[in-house]
């Protein structure tokens, strides 16, 4: 089963959120300048990285129901 590219790319750029939404929470790594951080932006991050995440995991589960 092959997924479409553009969610390969989704699933990428999301996996990539949650790296840094985790690097941000967890080890202090701040990628913003202070001017635009806001309270909670690695919570924000890991969100939008699961968000962009899950049109692939649904692709993969509406296949699977399929077969």
């Amino acid at each position: 089963m092959k997924l479409p590219i553009h969610l390969l790319v989704l699933d990428m750029l999301g996996c990539v959120l949650i790296g840094l939404g985790m690097a941000m929470q967890f080890a202090g790594l701040s990628i913003l300048p202070e001017h635009l951080r806001f309270e909670n932006d690695a919570l924000v991050y890991i969100v939008v990285g699961v968000a962009l995440m899950l049109p692939a995991v649904l692709y993969i589960l509406g296949r699977l129901r399929r077969q």
